[in-house]
């Protein structure tokens, strides 16, 4: 099995030094073009434009044998992960690439088979561009030692500019269609909630629960509807609920009068389960959940329901991942 070189950490790192910049110059075009022709939105709300930050992009670079097609040997995928930022390097072996013929072509079997072995689906591709095993031995060859970013500005910064513009009118176009999408749609599936704050499939993988499906389909739907004080008040029953996971896991007694989310959080605090960070997200996490359940509208903020996302992917990747 032949990688030309490209097994060598080395050239692989030569690799995602040049894909690195590559994802600069075209965040640069992207942002320019946003800022002069969608201020007012992006101000707004930022939800569509999924390329603006690098903290919501992963980049995946797949290495491919040489005889997988006889053309391509690398190839990269710029990725909407919703404040996730992964940077992966994969070799392809033979094993991976099985009944590849099948398919009308080698990138659909890389899209439909490949993407979501590592986690992916393609609807989160945002960019992607392959290099030849022999490309054209200029500087605008990504797999390169003397690839010049500046050459690629010159020589592709046009059709580069194209594609993104292209790339803002599809996010756009796609936004537009969710928000005329019925909301129940959402209720009954929160995986396929496309513009939330986080990826939520591996939250509830690592749950495994229905009746946490059903709390946070219910949560996202309100908050689908720009209804963040229902939106909030639920994730706070959520949270309970993922509490009561971990203490279960812990063997950690739970009394019947104990089972709100300030009593769970000091019941995994004095057994030293959470870490001192973690209670005092649980605590603000707390606070936002009985503000939401007890206060007028207009006190919690959408950015209060980001918080108790993130605080619940955080602890689920804590305390329910396997070692």
């Amino acid at each position: 099995m032949s990688y030309n070189g490209f097994e060598k950490k080395e050239n692989q790192k030569i690799v995602l030094k040049n894909v690195l910049e590559y994802e600069e110059l075209l965040r640069s075009y992207y942002k320019e073009r946003i800022n002069k022709f969608h201020q007012e939105a992006i101000n707004a709300n930022s939800s569509p434009f999924r390329f603006y930050s690098k903290e919501n992009c992963s980049i995946l670079i797949l290495i491919v044998p040489e005889d997988f097609d006889y053309k391509t040997q690398v190839e990269f995928f710029l990725l909407s992960t919703p404040d996730v930022r992964k940077i992966e390097v994969r070799l392809i072996d033979y094993s991976e690439l099985q009944s590849v013929d099948k398919y009308s072509h080698d990138h659909v079997f890389i899209r439909q088979e490949i993407l979501p072995q590592l986690g992916y689906d393609s609807t989160q591709i945002m960019y992607n561009n392959s290099c030849e095993i022999e490309p054209f031995r200029n500087s605008t060859a990504f797999t390169k030692r003397q690839f010049s970013i500046k050459e690629v500005d010159q020589m592709h910064g046009g059709g580069l500019k194209q594609k993104l513009k292209e790339l803002i009118r599809t996010e756009i176009n796609s936004f537009q269609e969710i928000n005329q999408t019925q909301n129940s749609y959402f209720a009954k599936d929160v995986a396929k909630f496309p513009f939330s704050i986080l990826d939520l499939k591996p939250l509830l993988d690592a749950m495994n629960s229905k009746d946490f499906s059903y709390q946070l389909d219910q949560a996202m739907a309100a908050y689908h509807q720009n209804l963040f004080l229902p939106c909030a008040a639920t994730l706070g029953v959520c949270l309970e609920t993922l509490c009561l996971k971990i203490c279960e896991l812990h063997e950690l007694k739970v009394k019947g009068n104990e089972t709100q989310l300030g009593k769970l959080r000091d019941v995994l605090n004095d057994a030293k389960v959470t870490t001192r960070r973690e209670n005092g997200r649980l605590t603000i996490a707390y606070q936002m959940r009985n503000l939401a359940s007890h206060s007028s509208p207009g006190e919690t903020l959408k950015e209060d329901c980001h918080f108790m996302l993130a605080v619940m992917n955080e602890m689920a990747h804590q305390h329910l991942q396997p070692n």
